[in-house]
């Protein structure tokens, strides 16, 4: 099959299904939504909605398809509205809503647990920047917005750093990123984390900018900013050539020993350490346009080889020459990113490569991936989750699609 046939099938086959993922009002979701679609058809799940909202507008808008866009509305900003109906009093959003329970994690109860993770403004900007909602509508979403952001900084922050930390190892999006993942609660700033939650205040303070609210442009601008800065300065590893999550947990530990106070005159004025674990997420600081074109050419030089990111049919979700690699293993709760392909993934590298100047490398990526879904539809009649980097083979969850439809924009 040539790779212009498989990527008219693998669009088509995006654009004839997703509309099962298409959910009207049921039980604690009381506005029509996007689900994940295979095992998770019936929930609604924070970034898995936005960039599956994101693949569908852009895809309709490339084929100057009008009529498809406005056929979504009541469920992308039914989607948004869910979400914004169950926030907690201190701005918290929940993770996942479903049928029964619309907290599933306990977001909205404790500080102590994490929340929804930072896709809300851009998920708003989306939506306005395809015409489903109005200047009117977003002045009144804005202060929710705002409010859910202040939230991060109220429950996350670490002051020293000035970096967001997750609160425990679970609903992290990268489910099992070993970088948090059983570990220590509160002691890791991923990059995962932190990179989503600039790029979504800086759509918030676009939208804040359109809205005229000066003050809230103010808050979401000075605070994207900051975190950007803390990723530059504690984040990145010159030796490695590489972005990296940090550990917290670089405290001075006094011990009185008979008349000794031991360790009092030294401080951690070095304030973390870099967890030194090279996967997909190193590449989000290049996607948020953080780290420099000089810093990605020499991470594309040193990580995105064979031998440890780079696969023929995408980027492995972690390096295979990580001892946590176990691309193979068919898992949820937590799903596995110890390896595999996922789309999404792959999808933020072909377009972090070409904005750097890499086209040639993006090409191929995009190429590899196409190839390995239209032969998953031509064997199985379906996507799956996560693929095999080796032979771009399916390892789990028959029918997923969420962020699969990226596919359709890799053509």
């Amino acid at each position: 099959m040539n790779q212009t046939t498989a990527f008219q099938q693998v669009s088509e086959f995006i654009l004839s299904t997703f509309q099962d993922t298409l959910k009207e009002p049921s039980g604690e979701l009381h506005h029509p939504y996007i689900s994940p679609g295979g095992p998770y058809a019936t929930n609604l799940w924070d970034w898995d909605c936005y960039w599956t909202l994101y693949a569908i507008f852009k895809t309709y808008d490339r084929r100057g398809n009008a009529a498809g866009i406005e056929a979504l509305r009541k469920y992308a900003c039914g989607t948004l509205l869910n979400f914004l109906e169950h926030q907690g009093k201190d701005g918290a959003l929940p993770i996942e809503l479903m049928i029964t329970d619309a907290d599933r994690f306990d977001c909205l109860k404790s500080a102590d647990n994490n929340m929804a993770k930072p896709f809300i403004g851009q998920l708003a900007s989306l939506l306005f920047e395809y015409g489903q909602l109005s200047k009117e509508e977003l002045v009144k979403i804005l202060p929710q917005i705002r409010a859910y952001h202040q939230c991060f900084f109220n429950r996350y922050l670490d002051r020293r750093t000035g970096l967001i930390f997750s609160a425990k190892d679970w609903g992290l999006g990268v489910d099992d990123d070993p970088a948090v993942w059983g570990r220590p609660y509160k002691s890791c700033a991923s990059l995962f984390l932190n990179c989503f939650l600039y790029c979504d205040m800086q759509a918030a303070a676009e939208l804040a900018a359109v809205c005229g609210d000066g003050d809230t442009e103010l808050f979401e601008k000075s605070n994207a900013r900051n975190i950007a800065d803390a990723i530059r300065k504690y984040c990145w590893d010159e030796r490695e050539k590489s972005f990296f999550s940090v550990d917290l947990q670089c405290n001075v530990n006094l011990a009185q020993l008979k008349n000794t106070l031991l360790n009092k005159n030294l401080e951690t004025f070095w304030h973390c350490l870099k967890l030194k674990i090279l996967s997909w997420n190193c590449i989000l600081p290049f996607w948020a346009s953080i780290g420099t074109k000089e810093q990605f050419d020499a991470f594309i030089r040193e990580n995105f080889t064979d031998d440890r990111l780079r696969s023929d049919y995408g980027i492995r979700s972690l390096s295979c020459d990580e001892s946590m690699y176990a691309p193979g293993v068919k898992r949820g709760n937590p799903s596995n990113w110890l390896g595999p392909l996922w789309i999404i993934a792959t999808y933020l590298t072909v377009e972090t490569l070409k904005k750097y100047g890499h086209t040639e490398e993006a090409r191929k990526q995009a190429d590899g991936c196409i190839a390995m879904l239209a032969r998953d539809l031509e064997k199985n009649g379906t996507f799956h989750e996560y693929y095999l980097p080796e032979t771009g083979e399916p390892v789990h969850n028959p029918g997923f699609m969420s962020w699969n439809a990226l596919a359709a924009l890799m053509g």
